[in-house]
């Protein structure tokens, strides 16, 4: 019994000594995530998007080193730099068909800093995805609503509201009917 309790004290102190270390690691290490999660996200604009395997390799990296940060390392972050980090984890989600969650994450990005200049982006990402992806017509509304509220002077909320005037929830018979108009 002697030899049992001091085994697991000796477990103990070793694992404490291991955790010290490891912590010192991690908190260091944040800076060499954000660097791999920078090159693996820049690598995205060089892939062929019909290469969906190369794709999704480099959206699991992302995904993995986003969610690294995320995880671990939320409090180390300044606004800019978890901004950054739920915009990757939203682009890595959408390419895994995770859409929701794309959602969810382009969502948290625009309220964690709404006065950012990618806000609208991730806006209109969300209308986007509700609306050429999912389907969902009443939430691709609000959403692009919310970009026109939010950000009426932006580009996008410009082209949104054009794009509801307009085209948005149109048949493809009644979009022929306007184009054959206007060029009459």
């Amino acid at each position: 019994m002697r030899y049992i309790v001091i085994t697991v004290i000796f477990i103990f102190l070793v694992a404490g000594c291991n955790d010290s270390v490891e912590k010192v690691d991690v908190s260091s290490n944040w800076n060499l995530i954000m660097t791999k999660l920078e090159k693996s996200e820049s690598s995205l604009t060089t892939i062929n998007p019909m290469n969906r395997g190369v794709m999704i390799k480099t959206a699991n990296q992302i995904e993995k080193h986003a969610s690294a940060l995320y995880l671990n390392h939320i409090n180390e972050l300044d606004t800019a730099s978890l901004g950054y980090v739920l915009e990757c984890l939203a682009k890595s989600a959408e390419i895994l068909s995770n859409y929701n969650t794309a959602i969810d994450f382009f969502t948290e990005a625009q309220a964690l800093n709404p006065s950012s200049e990618k806000a609208p982006a991730y806006l209109h990402n969300v209308a986007r995805i509700y609306d050429h992806v999912l389907g969902n017509k009443e939430l691709a509304k609000s959403s692009y609503e919310k970009l026109i509220n939010l950000y009426p002077e932006h580009p996008l909320s410009k082209n949104a509201k054009i794009y509801l005037e307009n085209i948005f929830d149109k048949s493809e018979d009644d979009l022929l009917k306007m184009i054959k108009e206007n060029n009459s």
